[in-house]
């Protein structure tokens, strides 16, 4: 995996200003949901300015462990809430957490793949669905196969419109959803 973009969150002022030195030298671009005054939201004056206006590939929190949350930390609530994977680290020896960033955002990403997945067979309900989901820059995309017996233009399409409903509502600020609906065999 190349280059990523990566939400920066500090739960104080600083903490993570060698890890930050270090994604940039591996040429992360990295981001901040800090304003210019300190504050923890630098979309509150500018909405056009936040960081998850935009696709972010993985979010990082850093937090001494046992720490208490704090509000400097209130990117993560945004980050979950736009379903970006994320991980927390310890600001005093990130490589013990973050040991390899492109195995950390492969399993957050899954984590967070695995969410939207649930959401559409919890949708499809007693449809015996496969379902799989890829999350890329612009989009949901999700694979659903169905028996057989849904092989019909409208069975196919109200499959695929169930789908889209679920990832919608579980994620209102996905931007683009494309639901793939194929057919496998009816078992004999």
């Amino acid at each position: 995996m190349g280059a990523m973009k990566l939400l920066l969150i500090e739960s104080t002022p600083g903490t993570a200003t060698a890890i930050a030195g270090d994604l940039m030298a591996n040429g992360h671009q990295v981001l901040s949901c800090n304003d210019e005054h300190g504050g923890p939201c630098r979309g509150i004056a500018h909405h056009a300015e936040c960081p998850l206006d935009g696709h972010v590939d993985l979010a990082i929190v850093a937090r001494e462990p046992g720490a208490q949350r704090t509000l400097n930390e209130m990117g993560s609530v945004c980050a979950a809430r736009h379903r970006v994977p994320t991980v927390e680290v310890d600001p005093q020896h990130p490589a013990d957490d973050l040991p390899d960033l492109t195995v950390a955002n492969a399993l957050a990403a899954r984590k967070v793949e695995a969410a939207y997945a649930q959401a559409v067979r919890n949708e499809l309900g007693t449809v015996p669905a496969l379902v799989d989901v890829r999350r890329e820059p612009t989009r949901i995309v999700v694979n659903v196969q169905v028996p057989a017996a849904y092989d019909t233009a409208s069975g196919l399409s109200a499959v695929a419109d169930r789908a889209r409903k679920a990832v919608r509502e579980h994620d209102p600020y996905v931007s683009g959803i494309d639901i793939n609906v194929v057919c496998y065999p009816d078992p004999e």
